[in-house]
């Protein structure tokens, strides 16, 4: 009987192969730690893309928890594979086989909304994907069942077409009730420099772990004179504990006399989170930014709304848009192209 058993856990396939999924998911989840070490210590990620802060904003447990939950799911599933490698028992590589096709239908679903309904592209998710259904392929050599891959594959485009279903509303949800979307009302970090007039005027839509953010901030922090002849609106987008410890920290600073760009840039690269009350003012202001960027249909950080008079805006989206503009109006000295 006992033998009997053990048979029914055989079809293993080739040692390489078995060798090439162990040392894809171990990698796969050393490549999450690593994600995880530079955005808890350095403030940014591995993901270099505009739309790295905006997709993860779209997850109910952010964008920090989603890799931390990738991270546990390719450590399990590397554990039960292991043991059903070990003691080749049928409950193991059920249970290898069904964690596989449960993180392929999640995946898939993430997938198919962040392209279909966000339509921002997330090097980070891209690599995952890829991981999962490389690791699929694996797994159905190991098992020596073709089947296998064609299943992973019809699970992966489920969930991608269930995504990719879900529309994102137009209008402000019922849970966004009350807040007002009007630009003009939202306050977050506010800076007038000294011979600032009433227009245009600067809101920047931007995140703490965005790249693409820095690179304007930086260039805009060289410049000596030239941004303080308006007024700028600094709009993060971060929900995270720590962030909202920063930027309210960011606000209680006095920036009368300071570079608030070179502050916000000091700010994202400061690895402790500094000691401040967030108050439920700015929690609320974000909320009101968030609703007005997401019912704008804006799509990923940075984004420059130039407000230029009543009624008369211009947008701006992405780093080289931003500093084209900057150049043609005097408050950059070189134009995008010209950048380091």
């Amino acid at each position: 009987m006992r033998k009997k058993k053990h048979e029914q856990g055989k079809l293993q396939g080739p040692a390489w192969s078995s060798v090439l999924l162990h040392a894809l998911l171990i990698i796969t989840a050393l490549g999450l730690v690593l994600d995880l070490v530079f955005r808890n210590v350095l403030g940014t990620s591995l993901c270099p893309t505009e739309a790295c802060a905006i997709v993860g904003d779209y997850v109910r447990i952010g964008e920090s928890n989603l890799v931390f939950t990738g991270l546990v799911f390719f450590l399990v599933l590397w554990l039960v594979y292991f043991f059903a490698r070990r003691f080749n028992r049928t409950w193991l590589w059920g249970s290898a086989t069904l964690l596989l096709m449960g993180g392929l239908a999640f995946d898939g679903g993430l997938m198919g909304f962040q392209f279909a309904v966000v339509q921002q592209s997330c090097d980070l998710c891209i690599a995952v994907a890829a991981a999962l259904l490389l690791a699929l392929v694996l797994f159905a050599v190991v098992r020596r069942q073709a089947f296998l891959v064609l299943l992973g594959l019809a699970v992966w485009l489920g969930g991608g077409a269930v995504g990719a279903m879900i529309d994102q509303p137009s209008q402000p949800s019922s849970s966004a009730a009350g807040v007002n979307h009007r630009l003009e009302d939202i306050e977050v970090i506010r800076w007038s420099g000294p011979d600032a007039d009433q227009w245009p005027r600067f809101y920047f839509f931007f995140s703490l772990h965005c790249p693409h953010c820095s690179e304007v901030l930086i260039r805009l922090a060289l410049e000596e004179e030239t941004p303080g002849r308006f007024t700028w609106d600094f709009v993060p987008l971060d929900t995270d504990p720590k962030d909202l410890q920063r930027i309210a920290a960011l606000q209680a600073m006095d920036l009368k006399d300071k570079n608030p760009f070179y502050e916000i840039l000091l700010m994202e690269q400061t690895r402790g989170v500094p000691e401040a009350e967030v108050p439920e003012s700015l929690k609320k202001a974000i909320h009101e930014a968030r609703a007005y960027f997401q019912t704008r249909g804006f799509r990923g950080v940075p984004v420059t709304v130039v407000q230029q008079g009543p009624g008369e805006k211009t947008v701006l989206v992405g780093a080289d848009n931003a500093l084209r503009f900057f150049y043609r109006e005097g408050i950059v000295s070189d134009p995008a192209e010209m950048r380091d």
